[in-house]
Protein backbone atom coordinates (compact mmCIF):
# COMPACT_ATOMS: atom_id res chain seq x y z
CA UNK A 1 0.00 0.00 0.00
CA UNK A 2 1.56 3.49 -0.74
CA UNK A 3 -0.26 5.91 1.72
CA UNK A 4 1.60 8.80 -0.22
CA UNK A 5 -0.17 7.73 -3.63
CA UNK A 6 -3.39 6.23 -2.34
CA UNK A 7 -4.58 9.12 0.33
CA UNK A 8 -2.51 12.20 -0.17
CA UNK A 9 -0.26 14.04 1.88
CA UNK A 10 1.63 11.27 4.46
CA UNK A 11 1.79 12.42 7.85
CA UNK A 12 5.22 11.04 8.26
CA UNK A 13 6.92 11.28 11.64
CA UNK A 14 7.73 14.82 11.57
CA UNK A 15 4.22 15.69 9.77
CA UNK A 16 2.63 14.73 12.94
CA UNK A 17 3.72 17.75 14.56
CA UNK A 18 3.20 20.05 11.41
CA UNK A 19 -0.33 19.51 10.18
CA UNK A 20 -3.33 21.68 11.96
CA UNK A 21 -5.40 19.85 13.79
CA UNK A 22 -9.35 20.53 12.86
CA UNK A 23 -11.10 22.32 15.10
CA UNK A 24 -12.94 20.90 17.87
CA UNK A 25 -15.42 22.46 20.29
CA UNK A 26 -13.91 24.14 23.27
CA UNK A 27 -13.35 21.68 26.17
CA UNK A 28 -13.69 18.76 24.11
CA UNK A 29 -11.53 16.58 22.41
CA UNK A 30 -11.69 15.88 18.40
CA UNK A 31 -12.16 11.75 17.84
CA UNK A 32 -10.10 10.56 15.06
CA UNK A 33 -8.97 7.40 13.79
CA UNK A 34 -5.50 6.85 12.93
CA UNK A 35 -3.67 4.48 10.82
CA UNK A 36 0.17 4.14 10.96
CA UNK A 37 2.90 1.46 9.40
CA UNK A 38 6.11 0.85 10.43
CA UNK A 39 8.83 -1.05 7.61
CA UNK A 40 10.34 -4.08 8.80
CA UNK A 41 14.22 -4.59 7.98
CA UNK A 42 17.04 -7.14 7.08
CA UNK A 43 20.44 -6.79 8.93
CA UNK A 44 23.79 -7.22 6.71
CA UNK A 45 26.22 -7.32 9.87
CA UNK A 46 26.63 -7.20 13.29
CA UNK A 47 23.45 -8.38 14.69
CA UNK A 48 23.65 -9.19 18.51
CA UNK A 49 26.26 -6.52 19.57
CA UNK A 50 23.25 -4.34 20.31
CA UNK A 51 22.15 -6.47 22.97
CA UNK A 52 22.48 -4.38 25.86
CA UNK A 53 24.46 -7.51 27.62
CA UNK A 54 27.24 -6.49 24.40
CA UNK A 55 27.09 -2.89 23.77
CA UNK A 56 27.03 -1.48 27.65
CA UNK A 57 30.45 -2.62 27.59
CA UNK A 58 31.92 -2.61 24.44
CA UNK A 59 29.30 -0.34 22.00
CA UNK A 60 27.81 -1.78 19.41
CA UNK A 61 27.53 -1.80 15.48
CA UNK A 62 24.93 -2.57 13.07
CA UNK A 63 24.06 -2.20 9.45
CA UNK A 64 20.57 -2.58 8.66
CA UNK A 65 17.99 -1.88 5.83
CA UNK A 66 14.41 -1.37 5.91
CA UNK A 67 12.48 -2.88 3.51
CA UNK A 68 8.79 -2.26 1.54
CA UNK A 69 7.25 -4.88 4.28
CA UNK A 70 5.31 -3.62 6.81
CA UNK A 71 3.52 -4.16 10.23
CA UNK A 72 0.60 -1.64 10.22
CA UNK A 73 -1.60 -0.58 13.38
CA UNK A 74 -5.55 1.12 12.82
CA UNK A 75 -6.67 2.84 16.37
CA UNK A 76 -10.49 3.77 16.34
CA UNK A 77 -11.55 5.48 19.36
CA UNK A 78 -14.56 3.83 19.99
CA UNK A 79 -16.05 0.66 21.18
CA UNK A 80 -19.63 0.54 21.88
CA UNK A 81 -19.28 -1.38 25.52
CA UNK A 82 -16.83 1.31 26.42
CA UNK A 83 -14.17 -1.85 25.98
CA UNK A 84 -10.75 -2.03 24.67
CA UNK A 85 -11.05 -4.80 21.18
CA UNK A 86 -8.50 -5.82 19.34
CA UNK A 87 -7.71 -7.59 16.03
CA UNK A 88 -5.40 -9.36 14.83
CA UNK A 89 -4.53 -13.20 14.64
CA UNK A 90 -7.62 -13.53 17.34
CA UNK A 91 -10.14 -11.32 18.20
CA UNK A 92 -9.69 -9.91 21.67
CA UNK A 93 -12.30 -7.74 23.81
CA UNK A 94 -10.95 -7.01 27.57
CA UNK A 95 -12.45 -4.11 30.15
CA UNK A 96 -9.30 -2.59 29.65
CA UNK A 97 -5.43 -2.99 28.35
CA UNK A 98 -3.99 -4.50 31.32
CA UNK A 99 -6.38 -7.35 30.97
CA UNK A 100 -5.16 -8.13 27.23
CA UNK A 101 -4.13 -11.86 27.33
CA UNK A 102 -1.39 -11.04 24.83
CA UNK A 103 1.96 -9.89 26.73
CA UNK A 104 3.43 -7.96 23.67
CA UNK A 105 0.37 -6.29 22.87
CA UNK A 106 -0.68 -5.42 26.50
CA UNK A 107 2.82 -3.88 27.51
CA UNK A 108 2.50 -1.56 23.96
CA UNK A 109 -1.57 -0.31 24.67
CA UNK A 110 -0.16 0.33 28.62
CA UNK A 111 2.93 2.47 26.92
CA UNK A 112 0.40 4.12 24.22
CA UNK A 113 -2.28 5.20 27.06
CA UNK A 114 -4.56 3.28 24.98
CA UNK A 115 -6.50 1.47 28.43
CA UNK A 116 -10.21 0.86 26.81
CA UNK A 117 -12.83 2.75 24.76
CA UNK A 118 -10.66 1.64 21.26
CA UNK A 119 -10.46 -0.64 18.88
CA UNK A 120 -6.97 -1.51 17.60
CA UNK A 121 -6.47 -3.58 14.50
CA UNK A 122 -3.19 -5.18 13.50
CA UNK A 123 -1.61 -6.08 10.32
CA UNK A 124 1.54 -7.51 8.90
CA UNK A 125 3.27 -8.79 5.74
CA UNK A 126 4.61 -11.65 7.81
CA UNK A 127 4.23 -14.20 10.38
CA UNK A 128 5.21 -12.97 13.79
CA UNK A 129 8.46 -14.54 15.10
CA UNK A 130 9.95 -14.02 11.82
CA UNK A 131 13.35 -12.44 12.11
CA UNK A 132 12.33 -9.38 10.52
CA UNK A 133 11.74 -7.19 13.03
CA UNK A 134 7.54 -7.15 13.92
CA UNK A 135 7.54 -7.06 17.06
CA UNK A 136 9.77 -3.48 17.07
CA UNK A 137 7.19 -2.68 14.19
CA UNK A 138 4.53 -3.39 15.53
CA UNK A 139 5.45 -1.52 18.97
CA UNK A 140 6.64 1.47 16.62
CA UNK A 141 3.40 1.70 14.54
CA UNK A 142 0.99 1.95 17.84
CA UNK A 143 2.85 4.46 19.59
CA UNK A 144 2.56 5.87 16.50
CA UNK A 145 -0.96 5.48 16.10
CA UNK A 146 -1.68 6.62 19.52
CA UNK A 147 0.37 9.58 19.82
CA UNK A 148 -1.79 12.15 17.26
CA UNK A 149 -2.45 14.92 18.21
CA UNK A 150 1.22 14.70 20.49
CA UNK A 151 4.15 15.20 18.79
CA UNK A 152 6.13 11.80 18.04
CA UNK A 153 10.02 12.29 16.77
CA UNK A 154 11.61 9.00 15.48
CA UNK A 155 13.89 8.63 18.54
CA UNK A 156 10.85 9.05 20.87
CA UNK A 157 9.09 6.01 19.28
CA UNK A 158 12.57 4.04 18.69
CA UNK A 159 13.08 4.85 22.19
CA UNK A 160 9.66 4.08 23.56
CA UNK A 161 9.32 0.88 21.49
CA UNK A 162 12.24 -0.13 22.32
CA UNK A 163 11.23 0.61 26.36
CA UNK A 164 8.62 -1.48 25.80
CA UNK A 165 10.50 -5.16 24.62
CA UNK A 166 13.77 -4.57 27.12
CA UNK A 167 11.64 -3.81 30.12
CA UNK A 168 8.62 -4.04 30.34
CA UNK A 169 8.56 -7.50 28.79
CA UNK A 170 12.23 -8.46 30.46
CA UNK A 171 13.44 -9.59 26.66
CA UNK A 172 17.25 -9.95 25.65
CA UNK A 173 17.02 -8.40 22.71
CA UNK A 174 18.68 -4.95 21.18
CA UNK A 175 17.28 -1.53 19.82
CA UNK A 176 18.41 -2.21 16.15
CA UNK A 177 14.89 -3.34 15.26
CA UNK A 178 13.32 0.01 16.67
CA UNK A 179 15.50 2.12 15.10
CA UNK A 180 15.30 1.19 11.57
CA UNK A 181 11.54 0.93 12.05
CA UNK A 182 10.80 4.25 13.31
CA UNK A 183 13.43 5.91 10.73
CA UNK A 184 13.70 3.71 7.69
CA UNK A 185 16.54 4.03 5.27
CA UNK A 186 20.03 1.80 5.28
CA UNK A 187 21.64 2.28 8.18
CA UNK A 188 25.00 2.44 10.44
CA UNK A 189 23.52 1.78 13.99
CA UNK A 190 26.44 2.52 16.16
CA UNK A 191 25.18 1.62 20.14
CA UNK A 192 27.04 3.31 22.59
CA UNK A 193 27.67 1.93 26.19
CA UNK A 194 25.81 4.98 27.49
CA UNK A 195 22.81 3.68 25.98
CA UNK A 196 22.74 6.19 23.06
CA UNK A 197 22.11 5.31 20.04
CA UNK A 198 23.61 7.26 16.03
CA UNK A 199 21.19 6.13 13.04
CA UNK A 200 23.30 7.71 10.87
CA UNK A 201 22.27 7.33 6.94
CA UNK A 202 24.62 4.96 4.98
CA UNK A 203 24.00 6.36 1.18
CA UNK A 204 25.11 4.63 -1.23
CA UNK A 205 25.78 5.65 -4.73
CA UNK A 206 22.29 4.32 -6.53
CA UNK A 207 24.39 2.17 -8.44
CA UNK A 208 25.62 0.40 -5.37
CA UNK A 209 22.32 0.50 -3.73
CA UNK A 210 20.50 -1.02 -6.48
CA UNK A 211 23.12 -3.98 -6.98
CA UNK A 212 23.09 -4.99 -3.55
CA UNK A 213 18.79 -4.92 -3.58
CA UNK A 214 19.12 -6.89 -7.14
CA UNK A 215 21.36 -9.54 -5.47
CA UNK A 216 19.86 -9.78 -1.61
CA UNK A 217 16.79 -12.60 -1.39
CA UNK A 218 14.21 -13.62 1.62
CA UNK A 219 13.29 -17.13 2.22
CA UNK A 220 10.46 -18.16 5.05
CA UNK A 221 11.79 -21.54 6.63
CA UNK A 222 8.20 -21.97 7.61
CA UNK A 223 9.87 -21.58 11.63
CA UNK A 224 8.38 -19.00 14.10
CA UNK A 225 10.22 -18.16 17.22
CA UNK A 226 10.42 -15.81 20.22
CA UNK A 227 13.40 -14.00 19.39
CA UNK A 228 14.14 -13.17 23.30
CA UNK A 229 13.86 -16.99 24.17
CA UNK A 230 16.50 -17.49 21.30
CA UNK A 231 18.83 -15.15 22.48
CA UNK A 232 18.72 -15.31 26.12
CA UNK A 233 21.37 -18.16 26.13
CA UNK A 234 23.77 -15.31 24.41
CA UNK A 235 22.85 -12.90 26.52
CA UNK A 236 23.28 -15.19 29.92
CA UNK A 237 26.71 -15.77 28.75
CA UNK A 238 27.68 -12.37 27.53
CA UNK A 239 26.73 -11.21 31.35
CA UNK A 240 29.09 -13.85 32.33
CA UNK A 241 32.07 -13.45 30.49
CA UNK A 242 31.91 -16.18 28.19
CA UNK A 243 35.26 -16.07 26.78
CA UNK A 244 34.28 -17.60 23.32
CA UNK A 245 30.75 -15.83 22.92
CA UNK A 246 32.98 -12.70 23.62
CA UNK A 247 35.32 -13.51 21.13
CA UNK A 248 32.65 -14.20 18.43
CA UNK A 249 30.93 -10.75 19.08
CA UNK A 250 33.96 -9.24 19.08
CA UNK A 251 34.37 -10.31 15.74
CA UNK A 252 30.89 -9.55 14.57
CA UNK A 253 31.17 -6.31 15.48
CA UNK A 254 34.55 -5.85 13.48
CA UNK A 255 32.27 -7.14 10.39
CA UNK A 256 30.13 -4.26 10.48
CA UNK A 257 33.01 -2.02 9.94
CA UNK A 258 34.16 -4.46 7.04
CA UNK A 259 30.42 -4.11 5.71
CA UNK A 260 30.53 -0.51 5.28
CA UNK A 261 34.00 -0.67 3.54
CA UNK A 262 32.97 -3.48 1.20
CA UNK A 263 29.42 -1.37 0.16
CA UNK A 264 31.68 2.07 -0.34
CA UNK A 265 33.41 -0.04 -2.76
CA UNK A 266 30.48 -1.25 -4.06
CA UNK A 267 32.08 -4.83 -3.40
CA UNK A 268 29.03 -6.85 -3.40
CA UNK A 269 31.19 -10.36 -3.80
CA UNK A 270 32.70 -9.19 -0.19
CA UNK A 271 28.85 -8.25 1.11
CA UNK A 272 28.28 -11.60 0.77
CA UNK A 273 31.59 -13.20 1.75
CA UNK A 274 30.71 -11.38 5.21
CA UNK A 275 26.98 -12.14 5.53
CA UNK A 276 27.97 -15.61 5.07
CA UNK A 277 31.26 -15.48 7.65
CA UNK A 278 28.37 -13.79 9.93
CA UNK A 279 26.48 -16.37 9.71
CA UNK A 280 29.32 -18.85 10.99
CA UNK A 281 29.65 -16.64 13.81
CA UNK A 282 26.31 -16.15 14.71
CA UNK A 283 25.34 -20.05 14.43
CA UNK A 284 27.61 -20.80 17.85
CA UNK A 285 26.16 -18.40 19.89
CA UNK A 286 23.68 -20.24 21.34
CA UNK A 287 22.50 -23.46 21.30
CA UNK A 288 18.91 -22.44 19.74
CA UNK A 289 20.14 -20.11 16.61
CA UNK A 290 20.74 -22.97 14.27
CA UNK A 291 20.01 -26.76 14.05
CA UNK A 292 21.18 -29.69 11.36
CA UNK A 293 17.77 -28.35 9.85
CA UNK A 294 18.65 -25.18 9.53
CA UNK A 295 22.34 -25.35 8.49
CA UNK A 296 20.94 -28.01 5.65
CA UNK A 297 18.75 -25.08 4.45
CA UNK A 298 21.39 -22.60 4.30
CA UNK A 299 24.40 -25.33 3.08
CA UNK A 300 21.14 -25.78 0.14
CA UNK A 301 20.93 -22.67 -0.97
CA UNK A 302 24.86 -22.15 -1.23
CA UNK A 303 24.97 -25.22 -3.41
CA UNK A 304 22.48 -24.37 -5.87
CA UNK A 305 24.31 -21.21 -6.36
CA UNK A 306 23.94 -18.27 -3.66
CA UNK A 307 26.93 -16.87 -2.62
CA UNK A 308 26.44 -16.31 1.20
CA UNK A 309 23.55 -16.58 3.84
CA UNK A 310 22.28 -16.21 7.34
CA UNK A 311 18.96 -16.70 9.08
CA UNK A 312 17.83 -13.00 9.99
CA UNK A 313 17.06 -11.64 13.66
CA UNK A 314 17.92 -14.29 16.94
CA UNK A 315 18.27 -17.13 14.47
CA UNK A 316 16.25 -20.50 15.18
CA UNK A 317 14.25 -19.86 12.03
CA UNK A 318 12.56 -17.08 10.30
CA UNK A 319 13.76 -16.21 7.44
CA UNK A 320 16.64 -16.75 5.53
CA UNK A 321 19.09 -14.17 3.76
CA UNK A 322 21.13 -15.14 1.12
CA UNK A 323 23.02 -12.58 -1.65
CA UNK A 324 23.36 -14.12 -5.05
CA UNK A 325 23.92 -13.35 -8.48
CA UNK A 326 20.97 -12.41 -10.72
CA UNK A 327 21.88 -15.23 -13.10
CA UNK A 328 21.85 -17.80 -10.35
CA UNK A 329 18.64 -16.88 -8.44
CA UNK A 330 16.35 -18.90 -10.54
CA UNK A 331 17.98 -22.25 -9.85
CA UNK A 332 17.89 -20.57 -6.08
CA UNK A 333 14.55 -20.64 -6.02
CA UNK A 334 14.06 -23.67 -7.44
CA UNK A 335 16.05 -25.30 -4.97
CA UNK A 336 14.57 -22.94 -1.88
CA UNK A 337 10.93 -24.44 -3.31
CA UNK A 338 11.74 -27.94 -3.20
CA UNK A 339 12.62 -27.71 0.34
CA UNK A 340 9.18 -25.94 0.87
CA UNK A 341 10.45 -22.33 1.60
CA UNK A 342 8.32 -19.55 0.29
CA UNK A 343 9.98 -16.51 -1.02
CA UNK A 344 9.64 -12.60 0.09
CA UNK A 345 9.90 -10.32 -2.76
CA UNK A 346 11.34 -6.86 -0.80
CA UNK A 347 12.74 -3.90 -2.25
CA UNK A 348 14.86 -0.99 0.01
CA UNK A 349 12.26 1.57 1.46
CA UNK A 350 14.01 5.06 2.88
CA UNK A 351 10.81 5.74 4.73
CA UNK A 352 10.32 5.04 8.71
CA UNK A 353 7.12 5.16 10.56
CA UNK A 354 4.40 6.81 8.88
CA UNK A 355 0.97 8.02 10.15
CA UNK A 356 -2.55 9.22 8.74
CA UNK A 357 -5.23 11.15 10.94
CA UNK A 358 -8.34 10.77 9.81
CA UNK A 359 -11.37 13.04 11.73
CA UNK A 360 -14.21 10.80 12.61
Amino acid sequence: MDLQKDYGPVLGIRALAHRPEPPAAPGTARPAMVTARSPLRISLAGGGTDIPSYSSRHGGLVIGCAIDRYVGVTVFPREFSGRLRTVSESNELCDSAADHPNRMTRACLLRAGLHRDRQVAIFSDVPPGSGLGGSAAFAVSLLHAAAHPRTASARELAETAGRVEIEDLGRAVGKQDHYLAAYGGIRLLRFHPSGHVDPEPLALPPRVRDRLEERLMLFHTGISRDAGDVLAEQNRRTLEGHRESLTRLHAIRRLADEMVQCLSAGDIAGVAGLVGEHWRLKSKLGSRVSSPALQALHDRAVEAGAAGGKLLGSGGGGFLLLVCEPGRQAEVRRAMAEAGLRALPFRFTDSGSEARYVPL
